[in-house]
């Protein structure tokens, strides 16, 4: 029994060991973890409201739509830079960098919203030069809206033009760490519940064997 108790008890160990790797790569830039899933970035703190967040979901889907897909990232910290602070109130260097990160496989337009301003990435030159002339609102409702505003004119200018629109379902940017550990974390307590299964078994039949006939 001891031996069983100590390869479960190592096995959640590394489960747990496994959660904590993922959440901390993902913290190295985390906007570049929630994006490839997810067309919106939000902060941690201070939170957007909901029906913000759900906004900006929607007028990326409409985008899209449009012929103009984009995703935003809205920074309202440091601390949502995550590895990364020294880029924070640099939108247009950050997005550039971001933007790279989200690139692997084709460009990604990109839209950095940060206290401070915009940046963009792959857009288009009309797009960029419209961008240029936007002031961002203050506090998290206001950079939502501000995204939500760069976003149509930004199309508009690159000749799709988006109407109306509704909100759309998805997650936050705050537990995108969590999007890629879970997993991880429940394929290794599966196998040690197996592993731990299996010895409980052997010891058994090794019982069974050494008791006299």
């Amino acid at each position: 029994m001891l031996k069983r108790t100590t390869l479960l008890a190592a096995a959640v160990f590394a489960a747990v060991a496994i959660g904590g790797a993922a959440v901390a790569l993902g913290d190295a830039d985390p906007a570049s973890d929630v994006l490839p899933v997810q067309n919106v970035f939000v902060p941690y703190q201070p939170r957007i409201s909901t029906s913000k967040q759900e906004e900006l979901r929607g007028v990326t889907a409409a985008a899209a739509k449009a012929g103009f897909p984009i995703k935003i990232a809205i920074i309202a910290t440091p601390d949502d830079l995550g590895g990364v602070p020294d880029f924070f109130n640099k939108p247009q260097p950050y997005a550039r960098y971001l933007g790279a990160e989200l690139s692997f496989s084709k460009p990604q337009p990109l839209i950095v919203v940060m206290p401070n301003g915009l940046g963009t990435y792959q857009v288009g030159p009309k797009a960029t030069a419209a961008a240029k002339g936007i002031t961002v609102e203050q506090g998290a409702d206001g950079m939502a809206n501000t995204a939500v505003k760069a976003v149509q004119r930004l199309a508009a200018a690159a000749g799709h033009k988006i109407g109306s629109f509704k909100g759309s379902g998805g997650g936050s940017g705050g537990s995108s760490a969590l999007i890629f550990a879970g997993p991880l974390v429940l394929l290794a307590i599966g196998l040690a519940v197996v592993s731990y299964r299996r010895m409980g078994r052997e010891e058994d039949e090794l019982e069974e064997e050494e008791q006299p006939a």
